[in-house]
């Protein structure tokens, strides 16, 4: 048996020759044919098969050239997990309560790995619902402060990776400080107010509607007029929490001393004459003219389609020309607009079948009133017909807006309907009155003109006869003006025997009552008074009325309103201190009439 050559040796076997075959064969192995490379098991010979053997070096270096590039291009070939998330707000701000109203739906592509999709908040698995192709997280209660969620996708194949998620948020429950600063110096109804104050940084701040200047931690705000009421500003932060506060109004209120007039009167020089006589005498330093009355007429020449379509334009007296000549003698100009008592709208609604804008009895039927068709509160064609009047009163200028007839009609309220009312009870009828009220003060609002509502003498005792809620309506109002006639009240009422001979006492208990329903508001209490006969055998002359005046200036009242159907008002029993007041009188004022009047002596 002939040895293998093995030519790792032969130096050490000098007396070893290869054949010549076998150096052919080497040199093939070695260097290849011609033309051709080397063979790949490497240019030794393995004795044991007698052949060119391989080098191991060589094959782990080979191995390890192949590996490195498995491992680079791997990446390029796996698929990796896409994650959706809707309703997750990233770096945002929240309250528990938009935190527990959160929809958070995760879903991922391909839909097959819904099943591994995991959530983690805080390190903490999250509370989730699983469906087949999503996963819903229930957020849950969280404290305040930053809060991490982690969303994950856990494929392990080798042609596909898992996706990583992560949304940070901040739960704060707290509200925003906030605080008004008290006004520098007299605001007065018809000139700006600038409103200053402190907020939390970072808060937003509206001020009667208006948004606010913020800078720092302080804001700032110029209104064009006062606002009607308390003055409301409102902070909310980035989370949505929000902070009110309602500051007693800045507004010094004038002390109204007027006298009513109806518009044919004010169109008749003998009525008229006789009242601008008592201003000149300063008795009185307004007059309280009828926008609308409780015919349902409009007595100026409106110039509101709605208006002259039902065929309520009277055009007694152009309203601009009036005001104008009132104010530049002095005086103010209050509108009395009465609401809901308004036949003339009510018997049009009814004609073309909108039985929803007037009050109904049960069956669906108008109601029949006392004192005639009532027009439904809580319909919004009634209110808006009733705030554009407001509104095109107080653009001409008129100083105050006193509704009349804000409320309900007499009767039991088991027979009325209110359509838009979800239930007809004493509560909710009192506050879609203070709704209605609400909704005149923000028809006003950019305009000088101050609101006030003229309300029932028993409403402060016996509010659900009418649905008028005194303490709730003077929250919205500048003035409260409670009709406390004398010989409107019956026998006994406040422990007066005799009301109608006792002017004084039943006048001063009454507005007592009223006092105290408005303390806590900004409300200032202008009472209608009596300058007329009502009981047989009892006129009314200068004494009655001088006391009526007296029981509610003691009762701290800064005015009154003197009522008389037939606008024939007794002088001598108002004294001749009226305040002067503001106005702004026109700078062209275009007289219609001739005035003789004759100054204060």
């Amino acid at each position: 048996m002939s040895r293998a050559p093995d030519f790792r040796g032969h130096r050490r076997r000098s007396t070893y020759r290869p054949s010549r075959r076998e150096r052919a064969r080497y040199k093939r192995n070695r260097y290849g044919r011609k033309g051709q490379g080397s063979r790949s098991d490497g240019p030794f010979f393995d004795r044991r098969r007698r052949g060119p053997g391989a080098s191991p070096l060589i094959v782990a270096a080979a191995g390890g050239l192949a590996l490195l590039a498995v491992i680079a291009v791997l990446p390029l070939a796996v698929s990796r997990d896409r994650i959706i998330v809707r309703g997750l707000p990233d770096l945002g701000v929240l309250t528990p309560k938009s935190l527990a109203g959160l929809t958070v739906l995760v879903s991922v592509e391909p839909v097959d790995a819904t099943k591994n999709l995991k959530v983690v908040v805080d390190g903490k698995p999250g509370e989730v619902v699983t469906d087949r192709t999503s996963l819903r997280w229930i957020p849950g209660s969280l404290t305040d402060g930053v809060h991490t969620v982690t969303i994950r996708s856990g494929s392990r194949l080798l042609w596909r990776s898992g996706a990583t998620k992560t949304f940070r948020f901040r739960v704060d429950s707290k509200a925003p400080v906030l605080s008004l600063d008290e006004p520098a110096g007299k605001v007065t109804t018809n000139g700006p107010l600038t409103v200053t104050g402190t907020v939390e940084e970072g808060s937003r701040v509206t001020v009667d509607g208006e948004a606010a200047t913020v800078t720092k931690g302080r804001f700032s705000i110029r209104l064009p007029v006062p606002p009607i009421g308390p003055l409301r500003a409102e902070a909310t932060d980035e989370a949505g929490n929000t902070t009110v506060v309602e500051k007693r109004s800045f507004v010094q209120l004038p002390g109204i001393q007027g006298v009513h007039m109806s518009a044919i009167s004010w169109a008749t020089p003998e009525l008229r004459d006789p009242v601008l006589q008592m201003a000149a005498e300063k008795r009185i330093n307004t007059v309280v003219l009828d926008l609308k009355d409780e015919s349902g007429l409009v007595g100026y020449r409106s110039s509101l389609t709605k208006v002259s379509e039902i065929g309520a334009n009277a055009g007694q007296y152009d309203l601009k020309e009036a005001v104008d000549t009132i104010h530049a003698l002095g005086l103010r100009v209050s509108g009395r607009l009465v609401a809901f008592r308004d036949p003339v709208f009510a018997g049009a609604a009814v004609k073309d079948g909108r039985l929803d804008e007037v009050v109904q009895n049960p069956d669906g039927q108008p109601y029949k009133a006392a004192y005639g068709a009532f027009t439904n509160p809580a319909s919004k064609a009634v209110q808006k017909y009733l705030y554009d009047i407001a509104r095109e009163a107080a653009d001409s200028g008129v100083d105050d807006i006193f509704l009349d007839y804000v409320r309900r009609p007499e009767g039991p309220i088991a027979n009325m309907s209110f359509p838009g009312l979800s239930e007809t009870n004493p509560e909710t009828v009192a506050a879609m009155i203070v709704d209605f009220v609400d909704g005149a003060a923000s028809a006003l609002r950019g305009t000088p003109a101050r609101l006030g509502v003229s309300v029932f003498g028993i409403a402060a005792r016996r509010p659900d006869d009418i649905g008028q809620n005194i303490p709730a309506l003077a929250r919205h109002v500048d003035y409260v003006a409670p009709m406390v006639y004398p010989s409107h009240w019956g026998p006994g009422f406040y422990n007066v025997s005799d009301p109608a001979n006792s002017p004084y006492e039943i006048v001063s208990r009454s507005m007592e009552d009223f006092r105290l329903q408005v303390s806590g508001t900004d409300a200032v209490l202008i009472p209608w008074l009596q300058d007329f006969s009502l009981v047989p055998g009892r006129k009314y002359g200068a004494p009655e009325v001088r006391a009526q005046i007296k029981a509610a200036r003691d009762q701290g009242s800064v005015g009154f309103m003197l009522w008389d159907p037939r606008v024939t008002y007794t002088p001598d029993g108002i004294p001749a201190d009226a305040p002067a007041l503001s106005v702004t009188a026109a700078a062209n004022p275009a007289p219609t009439t001739s005035l003789s009047i004759a100054p204060a002596g």
